[in-house]
């Protein structure tokens, strides 16, 4: 994986293309090394700065607007998930338990970034930017890895039109949401643009695949079999 990931980061340098622009060259990618990235996510092209932050955006936005704060502390970790990507499923499952063990120690500052990497691997294509969306809809409502975990328990095939507006709804209940604006920020698509944005901040980055973690910006392996044990021991070497 680490070998596909460096392939992947020398393909986006080289591209220079604007962003927004899918690198088509990555199909062909994906098929010489199709085994190797079986349920990870594949950054767009994008060597340039992302545009201004737009001018709305969620709860609890970092400073740059490019993700969500989970907790504070002194040791950063962030997260990057698409919705539609089977190993961040996996990894959400794997590391939950332990980012909660973490989180109530106070030592670490825990930011997730909803990127839409796979909108044209679901028919029609969008469905990670709508995902991603609808879960910025639930951090307004302080519910935002509550939502994240029902939408990857609901995650849909690779292919397919993704879960329907309806069903993105009914997830917020199943969060525990119940605010009548939670319905309607998803009915609006009111953070598409920022989801937009994230992305952009995220390859621009250079994080090539789903998932990403990284610990103080350090890339942490989390597809393995210690995904948990890699986590923690690079939290221990970053605290000191």
């Amino acid at each position: 994986m680490q070998t596909t990931d460096v392939m992947v980061r020398e393909m986006v340098q080289k591209r220079h293309r604007r962003r927004r622009t899918l690198l088509v060259s990555l199909v062909a990618l994906v098929v010489v090394v199709g085994a190797a990235l079986v349920g990870a996510g594949l950054v767009r092209a994008n060597n340039t700065a992302p545009d201004e932050a737009p001018s709305r955006v969620p709860a609890d936005v970092t400073a740059d607007k490019g993700g969500l704060v989970a907790s504070t502390g002194a040791v950063r970790i962030d997260l990057y998930l698409d919705y539609l990507c089977p190993e961040c499923r996996n990894t959400e499952r794997a590391l939950t338990p332990e980012l909660e063990t973490l989180k109530a120690s106070g030592d670490v500052s825990v930011v997730y970034h909803p990127v839409a990497f796979l909108d044209d691997r679901s028919d029609p294509g969008g469905y990670s930017t709508r995902a991603a969306s609808a879960a910025a809809c639930a951090a307004d409502q302080g519910k935002f890895e509550q939502y994240s975990a029902v939408l990857f328990d609901k995650q849909p095939a690779e292919g397919g039109p993704g879960l329907s507006e309806a069903q993105l709804i009914a997830a917020g209940r199943d969060a525990g949401i119940t605010a009548d604006s939670f319905e309607s920020c998803v009915q609006d698509g009111t953070y598409t643009p920022w989801v937009t944005y994230v992305s952009d901040v995220a390859a621009s980055h250079k994080v090539a695949l789903t998932p990403t973690v990284m610990v103080n910006g350090e890339r942490v392996e989390v597809t393995g079999s210690d995904r948990v044990a890699a986590l923690t021991r690079a939290v221990k070497e970053a605290r000191g």
